[in-house]
């Protein structure tokens, strides 16, 4: 009886003993395997929403939805764009920093985050965010006049400016890349007033109506008044001549430094897992090779297709980002 009670009371003990080692490899296991893993496996699994930091219409706007459709087809769920306005982008930024990192909200914006961390408009920049891709990248801005200013070139405006000093007003938007080619205007001899005039459709119209001298836009937003004579294209900030354009010299041809590139970037909040990071810039990467997303840019904006890894869109950003800081100074001022 007594060695029957040993050997009851020995296998309750090794029970025991089994069952804590069990449940100390379970937790083990548990802390080696990083939290969200089948979460992650699965995404996504369900809508997607890009915002966008400027009002429907812009290039921005144009070239995130763009987008859209292609990513909905690769990534199985449904793509949206809501566009997010307001103090030259950095709302809609701050909304996707501060956003859940589970992969479900993205930003689609560009170079102008650099100039909206020098000015202090934002207290973050790229280095808060998971950079996906460089998406697209801008044929360059053009710079632009109405046809009865007569000139038709940047030696011609630069005669004109020294002929006529703070007579001529260069519409911009504070703290985007727009002010930034003003002060490289400046810089360069074109005796200019930076006047603030918002986004890119309102400075349109105010140089139509005559409100403003020079504005500095997109190539989809004035190609219809340069198809009329309406406007004049005086060159791009571009830093190599676009095909799409039609022959628009650069700044930098006509011996100007009034150079920025503007890149498109797709990022997630800080922290989002890579896996998502990089299947979703898979995503991106294949419907850039789209024919049929392909010729819609080409269409709008005189476009070629653009992409870029994190690794190789940081470095464009961080060369941008040199350019933009050089003008501190003058920013502040």
């Amino acid at each position: 009886m007594k060695k029957f009670t040993a050997l009851l009371l020995t296998l309750v003990l090794s029970a025991a003993l089994l069952a804590g080692c069990g449940e100390k490899a379970q937790e083990q296991a548990s802390a080696e395997t990083p939290a969200g893993t089948e979460e992650t496996a699965a995404w996504p699994e369900k809508p997607i929403e890009i915002i966008i930091p400027y009002s429907p219409g812009g290039d921005t706007d144009f070239n995130a939805r763009a987008y859209t459709e292609y990513l909905s087809e690769e990534l199985g769920v449904p793509v949206v764009a809501t566009n997010v306005t307001g103090s030259s982008g950095t709302i809609a930024s701050r909304q996707v920093k501060d956003a859940a990192n589970d992969g479900y909200t993205v930003l689609f914006s560009h170079t102008v985050m650099n100039v909206n961390e020098m000015v202090g408009i934002a207290d973050f920049g790229m280095d808060d965010f998971e950079i996906a891709c460089i998406a697209a990248m801008s044929p360059g801005e053009v710079i632009t006049v109405r046809s009865d200013l007569g000139v038709t070139n940047l030696d011609e405006l630069k005669a004109y400016t020294q002929e006529h000093p703070g007579e001529l007003d260069l519409a911009i938007d504070f703290g985007t890349m727009v002010n930034i080619n003003g002060l490289q205007m400046q810089q360069a001899g074109i005796d200019v007033n930076l006047i603030t005039a918002g986004s890119a459709s309102e400075r349109v119209a105010a140089l139509a109506g005559g409100h403003c001298d020079i504005i500095i836009n997109a190539y989809g937003s004035v190609k219809d008044y340069l198809a009329t004579g309406e406007f004049v294209a005086l060159g791009t900030t571009g830093s190599q001549t676009a095909e799409g354009l039609g022959g628009i010299p650069t700044a930098k041809e006509q011996g100007y430094d009034i150079t920025l590139d503007k890149h498109y970037f797709f990022a997630f909040p800080k922290d989002t897992a890579p896996e998502i990071v990089e299947k979703f810039a898979a995503a991106v990467e294949k419907a850039s090779q789209d024919p049929a997303y392909q010729e819609s840019i080409m269409t709008a904006y005189a476009q070629e297709p653009f992409y870029a890894s994190p690794e190789d869109g940081l470095a464009l950003m961080e060369a941008s980002k040199e350019i933009i800081w050089s003008f501190e100074e003058q920013m502040a001022g």
